[in-house]
């Protein structure tokens, strides 16, 4: 085989090393343990991407004969015709299971897709009041636009640079994708969604393949080593689908095994080897023939399972989400994307149904925007249920603290609620679920001529000197707290101060499972500032016991009274959502109005401990556990009452919930503040 065939040519390893790569987020998707680090299959595909697409641009630039216009509509062909079709079926899907708002959201997703943007899409939608694009069917489209982004970039590079020759080219190249290593390693632990989902952090990858392709007639000077070098290949593949820890940055350095390993087989994968036979196995080529199609297949289908709240917990129902993903994929390969690639594209009927299918995803992804997500599909009594989705304070979004530079907030003239013109007497300091209480608490002690200043900020758990993991711009919870503490001790008409936050979230790392079929996975901890993400649970938990103690002594110590509100049971999906579609699909909303306590009380042990730890023996702190306004120990926690819920969401309060905490917590706050107030 000559060097140039290997680089442009076909070859069967490759299509095997793609099956490793698509089978590997397949299975990590599904949630198969095993393959605990299976998302290491998008860096393999990278590599592939730029191997092959960098050996053509250099190949005919080369040669004198590169076209632009070839270029990209060799592109268009490969890529559009299965993700338009694949679209076009989620919106139907979509259409038919999303609420408004989910499929408004969706819509976004599916426009932005076409533009080759949901990469920055979904980097900005997965924030604090957003639903969770985990169950979104198109978040896979990120790893595409990365990929298209790369492909417009990478021939006006290499135009830019090839008459300066070789070395400079391999130099600029080389000095560009360290850069970008560089940066993910450096932005990672500020902004770790910032280096999975955007191309500065992400074009190292794609370069290594490019450089691959530039040396791989050099790298054949190797002789039988290169059989020795492919199976190390393999190996580092395996390790990086199987062993890299829960915790890694990602990308990072860990993502060097499956880079490095997907690099070694792209230069020696077709010489005689254990890999070599491994990759060119029948069945594993198939599956990679298919695999673009596989990998645009497996979240649509996940996605809507999840939705229904069907998603597989066992290796059948597994095992069905894989066939039913290979069977789709090899029905859009042999009728979708083979045809398209192979003329039809270059015919009437072929581009009359790419613009067709462009428009109509445009059009009704605009269209859900406008409507805000077509509510006329549902009845009302579900848009009612719905609406409840929206039950939190006026005051809510606009008083919290954001993460960006400008939204950061100003202790000073953050917002205050209830009696008017009065200075605070009293400060809530938290996240969003303080956030959520801020108005009510501030409303009920405005009868008491008692004002309220409002110190929260989105996901940031109120203890100085500790950071979230996997959070955009988590440097900002530490400098948010400490401000917010230097405010709290700096003013003296301030004298009590009411702590609370989603303590369960930032505390436990174990996933929330309510026995009662819902599982939420914990996404993010809270950690010391100066600690590893992967620090043990119980040096953790002591470590924010004694981060929190120092701040609930220095607010005693200036003569503060401190009210600690406990952890809230919360119901593990999100409710409004859930009550509204057991309605509509004809299903009884009682299944989902509550859940055992158990399941509450063994996942807030951790929390509950962190706070009697630290507020131990401290006069002045009191904490009141709301637990008993929901639940009966032993019994069940309800999250709906009196026909209305108590959550807007999976775990912050509506105005019911809210109207629940609000009497007794007023009355603490008073008891703190003492006669006369």
């Amino acid at each position: 085989m000559q060097a140039g065939e290997a680089v442009t040519g076909y070859r069967r390893d490759i299509d095997g090393l793609r099956a490793f790569a698509v089978m590997g987020v397949i299975l990590h998707h599904a949630g198969v343990a095993l393959v605990g680090s299976g998302y290491a299959g998008v860096d393999i595909f990278f590599v592939i991407s730029g191997f092959l697409i960098g050996g053509i641009v250099a190949g005919e630039m080369a040669e004198g004969r590169f076209s632009w216009r070839r270029f990209y509509a060799h592109r268009a062909r490969r890529i559009l015709p299965a993700l338009f079709l694949v679209i076009l079926v989620t919106l139907v899907a979509g259409w038919l299971t999303m609420t408004p708002e989910q499929l408004r959201y969706f819509g976004g997703g599916a426009i932005s897709t076409l533009v080759f943007l949901s990469n920055v899409w979904f980097y900005n939608r997965i924030d604090y009041f957003n639903p969770d694009a985990a169950e979104d069917p198109l978040i896979h489209t990120w790893s595409l636009a990365v990929e298209e982004q790369f492909y417009i970039v990478l021939p006006i590079l290499l135009f830019l640079i090839w008459r300066f020759g070789p070395k400079v080219r391999v130099g600029v190249l080389v000095a560009l994708a360290v850069a970008s290593f560089a940066a993910a390693v450096t932005i990672g632990a500020d902004d770790p969604m910032a280096v999975f989902y955007l191309i500065h952090a992400r074009a190292w990858e794609l370069l290594a393949g490019v450089l691959a392709a530039l040396g791989f007639a050099r790298a054949q000077g190797v002789g039988r080593a290169g059989g020795i070098l492919a199976d190390l290949g393999l190996g580092l593949v395996l390790a990086g689908l199987f062993v890299v820890p829960h915790a890694a940055l990602w990308p990072g350095p860990w993502t060097i095994l499956p880079v490095g390993g997907a690099v070694l087989l792209v230069l020696y994968g077709h010489q005689r080897s254990v890999a070599r036979w491994v990759l060119r196995l029948p069945p594993v080529v198939g599956v990679g023939l298919v695999s673009y199609s596989a990998y645009l297949w497996h979240q649509p289908i996940l996605g809507f399972l999840a939705i229904l709240d069907r998603k597989p917990s066992d290796w059948a129902g597994i095992g069905l989400v894989i066939l039913a993903t290979l069977v789709l994929a090899t029905l859009s390969w042999r009728f979708v994307e083979q045809p398209f690639r192979h003329g039809l594209a270059n015919r009437r009927p072929g581009r009359l149904a790419l613009w067709a299918g462009g428009l109509t995803i445009a059009a009704f992804a605009i269209g859900g925007h406008v409507t805000e997500g077509y509510p006329s599909r549902v009845s009302p009594q579900v848009r009612e249920i719905l609406a409840w989705s929206q039950s939190f304070p006026e005051t809510y979004k606009r008083c919290i603290g954001g993460r960006k530079e400008g939204e950061r907030l100003d202790p000073a003239t953050a917002c205050v609620h209830g009696a008017a013109d009065t200075s605070p007497s009293v400060a809530i300091w938290g996240d969003s679920h303080a956030a959520v209480l801020a108005n009510p608490l501030g409303q009920a002690l405005a009868a008491d001529g008692v004002a309220l200043r409002e110190l929260s900020g989105s996901s940031c758990m109120p203890v100085p000197g500790v950071r979230n993991t996997a959070l955009k711009r988590a440097e900002y919870c530490a400098i948010h707290n400490d401000l917010m503490l230097a405010h709290m001790l700096a003013d003296p008409d301030l004298r009590v101060v009411v702590i609370f936050a989603y303590w369960n979230s930032y505390v436990e790392s174990r996933d929330f499972d309510n026995r009662a079929g819902a599982l939420v996975r914990d996404r993010l901890v809270a950690v010391p500032l100066e600690a590893a993400d992967d620090l043990p649970d119980a040096d953790r938990i002591a470590a924010l016991t004694a981060h929190f103690r120092e701040a609930l002594v220095r607010l005693t110590k200036a003569g503060k009274r401190v009210v600690i509100l406990g952890p809230i049971p919360e119901p593990g999906f999100d409710l409004p959502d859930r009550l509204a579609r057991d309605l509509w699909l004809g299903l009884d909303p009682a299944q989902h109005t509550e859940y055992p306590e158990p399941a509450f009380a063994d996942y807030a042990t951790a929390a509950r401990t962190m706070l009697t730890g630290a507020a131990q023996d401290l006069p002045g702190v009191v904490i009141l556990d709301p637990a008993p306004l929901f639940c009966t120990p032993g019994g069940a926690c309800r999250v709906v009452r009196d026909g209305r819920p108590l959550y807007f969401d999976a775990n912050h309060l509506s105005l019911a919930g809210s109207a629940l905490v609000v009497p007794p917590l007023a009355d603490a706050v008073r008891t703190a503040l003492g006669p006369g107030d």
